[in-house]
Parts: C-alpha cells; structure tokens; sequence
C-alpha cells in the first residue's frame, strides 16, 4: 500500500470517526463547530435576566453535575450557550414552552423519582428557584431581556448552608497539642478552649481567674503560643515581664489587656504581630501608635468594644 493511500486512509477514518462524535454527542459536535467557526455559540447580555437571575442559580445549584469539570448526560449549564444547546437527549429548554422542557421537567419531579434533577441526597430547588426559571423559559428563554422586563419574579434567598466537620482532620490538627492542652486545661479551669468546633486554634479567657494569673501563669502556656489566636487577660496581675510572650502570638488576632500592670514594653512587642485586628490596653499609650497606622483597632480602659 502506498504512502498517500495509507494516509487517505487513515483520514477518512479519522473524519468518520469525528462525525460519529458529533453525532452521539452535541456538545462535542458544538465544540468542534465552534473551532472549525462554522458555528457561533449564543451569549447572554451581561444585564440580561438569565446572567443576573437563572446562571447564578444553575452554577450555585447545577454546576456539580453539570458544570466545567462534569456534565451527566452530556448537559452543561456553565453558560448559556451550553445550556441551550441542551445534552445527549436533545434539547433540555424550548424557549416559551416550560411543559415540554425537559430541564424544567426535571427539577418539578418528585425528590423520590430517580430522574429528580437535582438527585437524591441533594437539597431539591425551593419554590422560588424553580419559579425563577419557569418565568426565564416562559419569556421565551431569552438571553438578552432585561431583568425590569419581568416583573414580580421572587428573591431567591441563599440556603442556610451547615458545613458538616471533618472530625478527623481537626483531630489531627490538634493532635501535636492535645496532650498539654488538656494538662493546662485542668491546671486552668475555664481558661482555655478551642477557638471553634472545626478549630486548632486557641483562645484564653484568663480573665476569669483574676489577679491569681500573673506572668509565671502566662509562662506556662508558652508551648501552646503560636495556636493563641484570641486571648483576654483583662483584670489579671500579668506585667510588662511577659512582654516576649505576647509578641512570640504569632497568630493572634484578639488581645484585651484591660486593667493590667502591661505598658510599654508589651506594646512594643506586639507591634509587629501581622495577624493582630484588635487590642485593648491599659491606658491610652503612645506607644499605640504603630498599631494605630497599620490598622489595628485599638482601646482604650474606659473605650467601648
């Protein structure tokens, strides 16, 4: 077999192969059209009530099934030209017809009918959602109207999400200090926590035990620092001796050092903390003003909170 009959061949193939493709799949076909410029796919205005109301919900509520990374039964609803292109079963919206689209169709069904879209284990579209896209489809599907051009359509309220907590990793989180934690949560009832169910972090509420917390008390939290992200010790008898303790709270964000024996030296130390949005000092210092500048809320004893 010669060359050039070889290679005419294999070309033939290669385009048969292609058209099969396209045929089996229109969003493959699209695609294809669409690099070769034989096909221009629709965009939606940017003002237009699909792209303000009916695409955030497809990539807030769709994207998992239908989105850039996977599209069930070749449908995609990352953008409109996608969406109108419809999937493997043809067509899912016809424009100003709602009972025979298929998308439409879909989101109505019971959540026990295992063609429910979205499917089961997934919180269903609420009312309004579903009403949202009836109205789009009813106007024809349009990809250009005006948001004001339909009226009453509903405000869609975000759902509540609870995020679920991965409770073996914050126990592995923990777990380089759980043992001391633990020790100095029984040498200090009540003064220190996790910062979060979901947390590593730390915080120290030192104020409930008084005057009894001094800076030998402070000390001894020393290995647990750089997880401090919160700390109070407010009406404690902590002085500007623990000034490297509090600078060494690489993370902390909250201080309140309200009726302290602190001053100076602990400012100066705190003033380089990156993480630090908000400390109460004891008295109105000079030496604020560094923190001042770089944003940090800062108050006073007698200031509110």
């Amino acid at each position: 077999m010669s060359a050039p009959v070889y290679f005419a061949g294999v070309t033939v193939l290669t385009l048969a192969g292609i058209t099969v493709a396209m045929l089996l799949r229109p969003a493959f076909a699209s695609s294809v059209l669409r690099f070769t410029g034989l096909e221009r796919g629709p965009v939606a205005a940017p003002g237009s009530f699909y792209s303000v109301r009916v695409q955030p919900l497809f990539d807030a509520r769709c994207a998992g099934c239908h989105g850039d990374k996977m599209q069930k039964a070749q449908l995609g609803l990352e953008s409109f030209a996608a969406t109108m292109r419809g999937g493997k079963h043809g067509p899912a919206i016809i424009p100003g017809n709602v009972r025979d689209s298929k998308l439409y169709a879909r989101i109505t069904l019971p959540v026990s009918d295992n063609r429910a879209m979205p499917p089961s284990g997934k919180t269903p579209l609420t009312k309004n959602e579903v009403e949202v896209i009836q109205l789009w489809i009813t106007a024809h599907a349009s990809g250009s109207l005006p948001v004001s051009a339909i009226k009453n359509a509903p405000r869609l309220v975000r759902p509540v999400e609870i995020r679920e907590v991965n409770y073996g990793l914050v126990q592995r989180q923990r777990a380089p200090l759980a043992a001391t934690v633990q020790q100095l949560q029984r040498r200090f009832p009540g003064v220190i926590d996790y910062e979060a169910r979901d947390s590593a972090d730390l915080e120290i509420n030192a104020f409930l035990a008084g005057r009894s917390f001094r800076d030998a008390e402070l000390q001894a939290l020393m290995p647990l620092r750089t997880r401090i992200v919160r700390a109070d010790f407010s009406g404690t008898a902590i002085t500007d001796a623990s000034a490297s303790m509090l600078g060494g709270m690489e993370r902390l964000r909250i201080l309140r050092l309200k009726d302290t024996k602190t001053g100076a030296g602990s400012l100066r130390a705190i003033a380089s903390l990156k993480t630090l949005r908000s400390v109460t000092v004891a008295g109105a210092a000079p030496e604020t003003a560094p923190l001042r500048q770089r944003g940090v809320a800062v108050y006073g004893d007698h200031d509110g909170e």
